[in-house]
């Protein structure tokens, strides 16, 4: 017969698998509570309307119309095709089902992915008539700066940058129309560019403005004066876009507006029609 091992071991033992088992449920509390709180999977898309996607893409935003197929609008800064792809594929889609890419404008930020894009998808390239010529041209993009010393400042890396020309496909003008998403209207809103764009889906009350607008702080702007050619004819197209119906406004830097939009529009045109009052917005 083995010797009974002495009261004191044993009753160490006991505390010590008593302990174990106090420090397995607290474990599981935790990962319960991890599980419980654990961030989202961090997504490129964001959803505005059924069927209109915000994409995060290199310094700016662009957007995805899915239906059967896909259209993108804007392409981003370049280094950003890769992104909108993958982007494609979160909304369940393939780079075979993107069918049209149109673009708001010519600046670096909204083309510069364009390239890239391209060549994986089999897609139609959209542009206005008047910025398109920069787009499809071997020459580089246009400096965007209209300060002087910042474009000559700037002007070695946007050369170094540059993307290269992209093949422009369509040629668009103000009230040309894209059968997705129950219809898209192009709406001519120079100022910005000579050929910036916004797109009005009037069965789904939404407009993408591209850069025609700002959105900080929770107040609407004219473009920014760094980079716009025009500021007088961005008020004008602004006027013109205060008489459109929509619910939703979205812009390619800022947050979009998701109700009441158009009266807010109406609003911030209204004050544009005093000189004083659009060089403060400015």
């Amino acid at each position: 017969m083995l010797p009974r091992m002495p009261r004191a071991i044993d009753d160490t033992r006991a505390e010590f698998r008593a302990r174990q088992a106090r420090l397995r449920a607290r474990r599981a509390e935790i990962s319960a509570q991890w599980e419980e709180r654990r961030p989202a999977p961090f997504r490129l898309t964001r959803q505005i309307v059924p069927g209109l996607y915000q994409v995060r893409t290199r310094g700016s935003r662009a957007y995805l119309v899915v239906e059967d197929t896909v259209t993108v609008i804007d392409a981003g800064n370049p280094g950003s095709g890769e992104r909108i792809l993958a982007a494609v594929r979160e909304v369940g889609k393939t780079a075979d089902d993107v069918r049209d890419i149109v673009i708001t404008h010519a600046h670096i930020d909204h083309v510069g992915g364009l390239p890239e894009l391209q060549k994986h998808v089999p897609a139609r390239t959209a542009v206005h008539l008047a910025d398109a010529p920069q787009v499809a041209s071997e020459q580089p993009l246009p400096n965007p700066f209209m300060n002087p010393v910042l474009a000559r400042l700037l002007d070695p890396y946007l050369l170094w940058t540059d993307p290269g020309p992209a093949r422009v496909d369509v040629l668009l003008n103000d009230s040309d129309e894209l059968p997705v998403l129950g219809g898209l209207r192009v709406v001519h809103a120079p100022g910005h560019t000579d050929g910036s764009i916004a797109l009005h889906f009037p069965s789904r009350g939404v407009l993408i403005v591209g850069d025609a607008m700002q959105h900080k702080l929770g107040r609407l702007m004219l473009p920014s004066r760094l980079f716009s050619k025009d500021l007088d004819e961005a008020a004008s197209s602004i006027r013109k876009l205060a008489t459109l119906d929509f619910e939703t406004l979205c812009f390619s830097h800022f947050r979009p507006v998701l109700c009441g939009a158009d009266r807010r529009v109406r609003e911030f045109a209204s004050t544009l029609d005093r000189p004083a009052q659009r060089a403060a917005t400015g």
